[in-house]
C-alpha cells in the first residue's frame, strides 16, 4: 500500500493534540488562579462569623446557666462582666470576637446577647 499525497505525516497530528492538550491545562491552571484569592477570602470570613457564632452561644449558655442557679426571671438584667457569669464561661473570660467585635447582653436575661459587627447574631 502506498501512502497518498494527502496523508499527514504522523508525527504532525500527535503534535497538535499535544499543544492543543497543554493550552487547555494552561487555561485550566489561569482559571484556578484567577479565583483562588476570592475563595480563600469567603472561607476566612464563614470561619470568623462561625467563631463568633460560637462565641455568642458560649456566652448565652452561661448566662441561662447562672440564671437558672441563680433562680432569676427573665426580666432582671445582667452584665456580661459579672463575675458570677464569667465563671460559666471558658476560663472564666468573656470570648474574644475573631473580627474584632464587642459583645454586649440582651436587654434582660429573655434576650441572647450580640456582637456589634452584622451578621453576628444568634
Amino acid at each position: 500500500m502506498r501512502p497518498t499525497e494527502n496523508a499527514e505525516p504522523a508525527g504532525k497530528s500527535k503534535r497538535g493534540c499535544l499543544l492543543l492538550g497543554s493550552l487547555a491545562a494552561l487555561l485550566g491552571i489561569l482559571v484556578v488562579l484567577m479565583f483562588l484569592p476570592g475563595v480563600i477570602a469567603a472561607r476566612r470570613s464563614a470561619a470568623r462569623r462561625a467563631c463568633s457564632i460560637t462565641n455568642l452561644v458560649q456566652i448565652e449558655v452561661a448566662i441561662q446557666t447562672w440564671r437558672l442557679e441563680a433562680k432569676k426571671a427573665g426580666t432582671d438584667t445582667y452584665s456580661l462582666n459579672e463575675p458570677k457569669v464569667l465563671a460559666y464561661m471558658k476560663g472564666s473570660v468573656l470570648p474574644i470576637c475573631p473580627a474584632g467585635g464587642r459583645y454586649s447582653p440582651g436587654t434582660n436575661f429573655a434576650d441572647v446577647p450580640r456582637c456589634n459587627i452584622a451578621g453576628h447574631t444568634l
